[in-house]
């Protein structure tokens, strides 16, 4: 998405369409883009994007505005970003692609979060296996690959121990019907 200044109004370009957008500097933007080829109603996008918007304005206040987008993708599809960015074949749950580092000083006027993908397919085998419902699977997905746009890892062990004490955090506090273990 480009952003133009124009009289004190940001314009956004979408697909040779314009729309204007309003000049709030707290926004936050998450865009929900279903790219499978068979659609469950199940996945509600706009619950995805206000779980999405609690988790991020508790993890990253002060980034504002910000946007970023969470991509709901087959499994061939998320197989080949997995094999592509991680070398790892066959389908995975999630995969995380940020933009902007978290930390970085920019003149920016806008926080590029980045891309959460998360596979449907796989999240909800990992959900029966768990005894979960499927957006309760989705809603730890997306918590997980927040975490990583924002800097997150769990490639050492304490970076781990790290990220899955903040997943409990943020699950306590937004999704109360769950047990911590689930996560």
């Amino acid at each position: 998405m480009k952003m133009l200044a124009v009289n004190s109004k940001k314009i956004a370009v979408v697909s040779n369409l314009i729309e204007e957008v309003s000049d709030n500097d707290d926004a936050t933007c998450i865009d929900v883009i279903d790219k499978r080829r068979v659609k469950s109603r199940e996945i509600q996008p706009e619950l995805l994007v206000e779980f999405a918007k609690k988790v991020v304005e508790e993890v990253a206040p002060n980034k504002r505005p910000l946007e970023m987008n969470v991509i709901l993708l087959d499994t061939e599809e998320i197989s080949k970003l997995n094999e592509k960015h991680l070398s790892k074949l066959g389908p995975t749950d999630v995969l995380a692609f940020p933009i902007d580092e978290p930390d970085a000083l920019t003149d920016d006027p806008v926080y590029l979060m980045g891309d959460v993908c998360i596979c449907p397919e796989v999240a909800a085998e990992q959900a029966k296996d768990k005894g979960l419902d499927i957006k309760d699977e989705i809603a730890l997905l997306l918590t997980h690959g927040i975490l990583h746009l924002l800097g997150y890892d769990h490639y050492e062990e304490s970076e781990e121990v790290e990220m899955k004490e903040m997943e409990k955090t943020l699950i306590r506090r937004h999704m109360k019907h769950l047990r911590v273990e689930d996560v």
